[in-house]
């Protein structure tokens, strides 16, 4: 993905539409593949989404790259990384797998016993909410990469204060009139200790309502200032992931189905699918390149923090989460001391790293410019997380559902690399 470095930083992009549509497919193929390993063993929740996170993080990074105009895209410094990385990491830090009997119209008290009927949408409207905090603060991160106006610590401080009074009010929301939201509440049925599942569901909902007040308080602020290209950026990643997480929710109702295949599975590489093609459609709509404006530079912060401790970071959970994942596939029961062992094992090679990258910096660039990260090392990222993704899928024996899922993985990740070669031959044949 890498064009040469006498590329033109001086010149308008020499990307067309249909290379934005290639850029959007390849977003939306990989991010099949991120999201799928996403919920596999090893990745759960947050480190679940800290892998997917950096692995459109890279993307982003090297298609702002690819026709040499980084440095006058409004979102195409190395800060978008952390951005990206830690944006999509934070979504993972809500559940909503309590929600998904509710699609099929199934209400459990205490799952498997205490079966009622329930009405799906109730279902579809959860993760409606999971989604579109999801995306949307990520989005949020994103757009403040950026900003039209410079914020002073005033307006940080403002900021940050919309986001902290929307998830409060968003708390203070659902436990006030938590009968909006959970189905049978009324009846005291959340107030019993043996409904296991209801106290589940009331748990998860004061957990995601937090989130999604951040982000609306986030988004208002945005409105406030004026400033309509961060907040439109918010809420295409919003719904844009909020959209497939909702839609994407019906692969549920083939669960009780004669063919047994992965279908929750088939949700989750639906989302992948929707939010790559929502960050692809940001990429369009946000971050061509300004031809008035001047280039700007690499400074020593921005790679330091902005690209190699997020890349560093991430490659460690990667790694931590895949020894995890293979443990609990194979049935590996190590001993004690082996899980903080690996985890060391992560930490201080990448902890190393990066203060050799700080060092580097230091000794061979100044704070206004630094020589940007090797394109060779952010392709590597991104052949870590495939190997890791493979490694935790094939497990000791093949069944249908996991030919399935390799099968697929397979086709999205040949595809997009054959969708990458596509977009780097139209780039050489760039007058």
């Amino acid at each position: 993905m890498n064009n040469s470095a006498g590329r033109k930083e001086n010149t308008a992009s020499l990307m067309r539409g249909t290379d934005y549509a290639l850029i959007a497919m390849i977003m939306g193929l990989m991010g099949v593949f991120f999201w799928a390993i996403r919920g596999t063993g090893g990745f759960g929740g947050e480190s679940g989404g800290l892998l997917a996170g950096l692995g459109w993080a890279v993307l982003w990074l090297l298609f702002s790259r690819l026709d040499g105009a980084a440095g006058r895209r409004p979102y195409g410094s190395g800060k978008m990384m952390a951005a990206i990385t830690f944006g999509i990491a934070v979504g993972g830090l809500t559940g909503y797998g309590v929600y998904i009997a509710w699609l099929q119209g199934k209400f459990y008290l205490d799952y498997p016993n205490g079966l009622r009927a329930v009405a799906p949408w109730t279902g579809y409207w959860m993760l409606f909410f999971c989604g579109l905090h999801w995306g949307g603060l990520a989005g949020a991160f994103m757009a403040w990469c950026a900003p039209k106006r410079p914020l002073g610590w005033g307006a940080w401080a403002a900021r940050i204060a919309a986001g902290i009074g929307g998830a409060f009010a968003a708390s203070c929301l659902v436990r006030m009139s938590p009968q909006s939201f959970l189905p049978f509440y009324s009846e005291g049925l959340y107030e019993i200790a043996g409904n296991k599942t209801c106290i589940r569901a009331l748990d998860s909902i004061r957990n995601i309502a937090p989130h999604v007040g951040m982000f609306l308080g986030f988004l208002c602020f945005e409105v406030f200032r004026r400033d309509w290209r961060a907040a439109a950026l918010m809420l295409v990643m919003a719904f844009g992931f909020a959209i497939p997480f909702t839609v994407g929710g019906y692969w549920h109702t083939f669960q009780d189905s004669a063919l047994k295949l992965p279908w929750w599975k088939n949700w989750e590489m639906s989302i992948g699918l929707g939010g790559g093609l929502a960050f692809g459609l940001a990429f369009f709509l946000f971050n061509r390149p300004d031809t008035k404006a001047a280039s700007r530079r690499v400074t020593r912060n921005e790679h330091i923090w902005g690209i190699c401790f997020p890349l560093l970071f991430g490659c460690g959970a990667v790694v931590n989460g895949a020894f995890e994942g293979f443990s609990r596939l194979h049935g590996i029961n190590w001993p004690a001391p082996m899980d903080t062992i690996v985890s060391a094992a992560c930490l201080v090679p990448a902890t190393l790293l990066l203060l050799w990258w700080i060092a580097l910096a230091r000794c061979h660039g100044t704070a206004e410019q630094a020589a940007p990260m090797p394109t060779w090392s952010l392709v590597g990222v991104l052949a870590l997380i495939w190997f890791v993704g493979y490694a935790i899928s094939f497990p000791p024996e093949m069944h249908l559902a996991n030919a399935y899922l390799l099968a697929l993985y397979t086709a999205c990740l040949t595809v997009s690399l054959g969708l990458v070669g596509v977009l780097r031959i139209r780039q050489a044949r760039q007058p």
